[in-house]
Formats: C-alpha cells, structure tokens, sequence
C-alpha cells in the first residue's frame, strides 16, 4: 500500500477511535436481529373451546404461546365456543409448533348489572394462566388447523 494511503487509513481509524460513540454504535447495530420481515410464518388456525361435559364455553379469549418462537397466537370465542386465531392479524393463525393454550373470562357479576345475554358458566380459572393450564396444542405447517380444547368449569363455593 503506498505511504500517502496508508497515512489516510490510520488517520481514518485515529479519527474513529476518537469517538468511542462510532464504534459502540457499529457494534450494536451488528448485534441487532434482522429489521427485515423474518417472524415466524402463520397457518390458519380455528377449532371450538368445550365443557367436559360437551357443551360450549360462550364467553372469553383463547391464546396460544409458541414455545419455539415465543409468539402468542389470540381469538375470541364466539356464543357457540369457536374461534379463530391470529398473530399478525386477526386471522392468520399461529406459527408451527408446540402453543400452551389459556382461556380467559371477565365475567362482572356485581349485582347491579342487568344482563340481556347469559354468558353461560366460568371456566376453572386454572385454565387462565400458562403456569397453571394443561392444555397443549402443535400446529402443523399446512393449510388449516383445527383444534378442540376440553376445560372444566369452575367449581361454585
């Protein structure tokens, strides 16, 4: 390399050494993950939420969480216990792979309230936390999942 290069190389790395600022922000910007479109692919998921006893649970949410990529999937449950899941969007379903499944309920039931609907009955509030719920679901990588979960209702004191 001939000298004058070399001197304007050195200086080019002089004048980077001095900003310490430059190079911690060079460093983290390699360490990010990828900015580009790199979440996990979604597959149509649907599927009915159930008593024991067969009948439907008419109210809450249901929520996968992916142990792979640690995305949840979330839907609403309908009146007759469907629902259909997203994770990008409403609809899309919920990447491949072993979800833990919770279903959650706000039922307000203070008295004072006259409800037009009956909301039919509570779900164990076991099935409500990922610490607590047994269920388990694996999505498959195609073009339609459909999932059933049995779950107990509460138990009235």
């Amino acid at each position: 390399m001939p000298r004058d290069d070399l001197e304007q190389e050195l200086l080019s790395v002089k004048s980077t050494a001095r900003r310490p600022w430059v190079l911690m922000l060079l460093c983290l910007t390699a360490c990010l993950p990828g900015c580009g479109n790199e979440r996990p692919e979604t597959y149509p998921t649907s599927g009915k939420v159930v008593f024991s006893d067969g009948s439907p649970v008419r109210l809450g949410t249901i929520e996968l969480l992916s142990q792979e990529h640690q995305v949840n999937a979330a839907g609403t449950i309908k009146q007759d216990g469907t629902f259909l899941l997203g994770t990008y969007s409403s609809d899309d379903g919920a990447c491949a792979g072993r979800h833990i499944a919770i279903v959650t309920q706000l039922i307000v039931n203070d008295g004072m309230t006259k409800h037009q609907l009956d909301h039919g009955a509570p779900v164990d509030p076991a099935y409500a936390s990922y610490s607590t719920s047994p269920l388990f679901v694996v999505i498959e990588a195609k073009d339609s999942n459909v999932i059933e979960f049995k779950v107990e209702k509460a138990k009235m004191r």
